[in-house]
């Protein structure tokens, strides 16, 4: 039997969890989530990592559906939400 992530949806899950432990304040947990990214491309094969992306925007598109359900928006005004925000902030960096 395989590490629970090498399932793409599995794995994308536990990403999230580590992106929700991270966010709960400044730490180590990217040098974390990188290991775990390595693990699994090295256990898995580099083509691996696209399957984990898949699986990351999908789960990302449901929640922001569930989300535009909740609030009223519709899908698409909030991921141009997202994205405008995502633009802005490659601005400040630059």
């Amino acid at each position: 039997m395989g590490l629970i992530y090498d399932d793409p949806r599995l794995a994308a899950l536990t990403l999230m969890r580590i992106a929700a432990e991270e966010s709960e304040g400044p730490n180590e947990l990217s040098v974390r989530m990188r290991a775990v990214l390595n693990d699994m491309a090295q256990r898995n094969g580099p083509e691996y990592l696209a399957e984990l992306a898949i699986a990351l925007a999908r789960a990302g598109f449901v929640a922001l559906e569930e989300l535009a359900k909740v609030t009223g928006n519709s899908t698409a005004e909030l991921l141009a939400r997202v994205e405008l925000e995502a633009l802005e902030d490659l601005d400040d960096d630059g």
